[in-house]
């Protein structure tokens, strides 16, 4: 009786590592191809955003380093900035 519980018990056990090893490292869908796809997803988003950003200035950083009219209108249009004496509104713009 003991001896066929423990051949269970280890034919149990051996499955499951195989099925791990197999999950792991020879499916399609190994551990590497997760990691090496979830790198490329960051980088995907940070190109995202880059881009996002390039669309979003209007400027180039020479250009605005040349020119202080253009430097103080990037400044108050994108970075909300303002002089000691006025007042700055932003509108904000809800989507229903």
């Amino acid at each position: 009786m003991n001896t066929n519980k423990r051949f269970f018990t280890i034919l149990y056990l051996g499955t499951i590592a195989i099925f791990l090893v197999y999950m792991l490292f020879i499916s399609d869908h190994n551990l590497s191809k997760h990691i090496e796809l979830s790198k490329k997803i960051k980088k995907l988003d940070e190109s995202i955003i880059q881009t996002k950003n390039q669309i979003n200035n209007k400027f180039t950083y020479t250009e605005l380093k040349n020119n202080p009219k253009l430097l103080e209108q990037y400044a108050r249009e994108q970075m909300n900035m303002q002089k000691k004496d006025e007042d700055v509104f932003v509108i904000v713009y809800q989507s229903k």
